[in-house]
Order: structure tokens, then C-alpha cells, then sequence
């Protein structure tokens, strides 16, 4: 995910302010994700093998005051905090990563018929992989929420794109490839990507993503589901696709 912010200040991938040293950018992902670590946790938190040392730490947080600055209010953005308590952003700094889970639980609320434009600005903001692809010490198990997230919700907007009255396959197949792009061994999403090109009639870009999906089991060694074992065989089977794709296998 890209972008944090606070009013017109815009800060690069999610763990990399623009223009800041990756430690830098990295404790500020670690604050703003995980709010309320006093310093000797954060020092932890940032190589468990050999924490960082306090005078490190206060370099690193000095830098990243002077990267964001103050708000309009004339309160540091990142505040600090009081003796035994943890360091805390002030309210006005946000990034995309909460902007696409408010926005994804406005379409999923919405349903299909006044949802999708919620979920295409959540899809929007999704730009390569989390934290670039690479994994700081404390962050997998966020990460795994966002490749879940991001999954789930480029699944429901696919399916809402191929299902409606107004079916949009193009942009379908677009929420799925950039889907894919964040979590590359996303079954549903394959399973999806077939039954939009089924219903495009689109025989050679099904042959791509079945060697595709071949591929991606052999280099992780994975095991296809049933569910997108059948799937292969329905779009395969020469049967012309169904009006409503959502009698495919998902």
C-alpha cells in the first residue's frame, strides 16, 4: 500500500515516507500501524536480535519529526509522549491503508448496486505489494491482514463488476490483475480471472492464465483446490459461458 498523509502532505508506500531514510519510514509504518509502544518496545519491535539502542531510536524519530513536520494546529504531528506512556501520531496523520478499509466497508455495506464505486477507490489505492515486499520483524502478521483484505476485496468488486446489470468485463479483469499483483497466490482470483475470460469468450487469454496458475503452484508447490480444479474444467469443457457468471465456482 502507498501513501500516508495529513491534509497536502503526502508520504510514499505505507512504511516509506517520501524523501526518508528507510529506518526512518520504517518506525513511523511501526507507530502509525501499531500505536502506543513505549520506546524500549519499539526499540524491540525493530530488530528483535539487536534492538535498537535509545540514542538510535530518538535519531530516527528526530528524523521523522522533521520529515512531517507540524499540523495547521501548531501541534507536532508526532507527538511527545509523556513519561511512561507510548508514541502516538497526532489524529490528523492517516494513511491509505485506512482510507481503503473505510472505504471498503462503505461498499461492502452499500452492496452491489451502490457499492462499487466505494470499492473501486478502496482498489485504487492499492499499489504493489505491502511494505514493497519486504517484511519488517514485527510486521507479517499485518501484512497478512492486508493481503487478505486487499484479496477479499478485489474478489467481491470483480464479481460485482462481472454480475451487474451492466457487466464491465474489462474493468473486472483490471480489479483482478491488480489483485493479483499484491498476492500473486490468490486462488479465488484465478478462479475469477477464468470466469471473466470465459465469459469474454476469450480462449487465449484462458490458455495464459491456466499456464499462469500451473506456474504459480509449481514455484510455491501448491496443491490447486478442488473448487479451482473444477473451475479448469468448466471453462475448458467448450460450454458456453452462463449469462450470470456467478454460477461459476468461486
Amino acid at each position: 500500500m502507498r501513501g500516508w498523509g495529513c491534509g497536502s502532505r503526502c508520504w510514499g508506500r505505507c512504511g516509506s515516507p517520501a524523501a526518508t531514510a528507510p529506518r526512518t519510514a520504517a518506525i513511523a509504518a511501526l507507530i502509525h500501524l501499531r500505536p502506543g509502544r513505549t520506546a524500549d518496545a519499539l526499540c524491540r519491535a525493530m530488530d528483535p536480535a539487536n534492538p535498537w539502542s535509545t540514542r538510535t531510536l530518538h535519531t530516527r524519530l528526530s528524523e521523522l519529526r522533521s520529515a512531517i513536520g507540524l499540523h495547521t494546529d501548531g501541534q507536532p504531528l508526532l507527538p511527545r509522549p509523556k513519561t511512561g506512556a507510548g508514541y502516538v501520531f497526532h489524529p490528523a496523520v492517516t494513511s491509505d491503508w485506512t482510507q481503503f478499509q473505510t472505504l471498503a466497508r462503505q461498499g461492502l455495506a452499500a452492496g452491489p448496486n451502490a457499492g462499487i464505486k466505494d470499492l473501486e477507490a478502496a482498489m485504487a489505492l492499492v499499489r504493489g505489494k505491502p511494505f514493497d515486499g519486504r517484511t519488517p520483524p514485527w510486521a507479517d502478521p499485518v501484512i497478512q491482514d492486508m493481503l487478505s483484505r486487499i484479496t477479499d476485496t478485489a474478489h467481491t468488486l470483480a464479481r460485482w463488476q462481472t454480475d451487474s446489470t451492466r457487466p464491465d468485463l474489462d474493468a473486472a479483469r483490471h480489479t483482478v490483475h491488480k489483485g493479483l499483483e499484491v498476492e500473486e497466490t490468490s486462488e479465488v482470483l484465478y478462479r475469477d480471472l477464468l470466469s471473466i475470460e470465459w465469459a469474454a469468450g476469450n480462449d487465449a487469454a484462458i490458455r495464459r492464465t491456466l499456464a499462469r496458475i500451473q506456474q504459480m503452484a509449481r514455484t510455491y508447490d501448491i496443491t490447486l483446490e478442488d473448487t479451482t480444479e473444477d473451475t479448469i474444467t468448466l471453462v475448458l469443457s467448450g460450454k458456453p459461458a452462463p449469462s450470470e457468471t456467478n454460477t461459476v465456482p468461486v
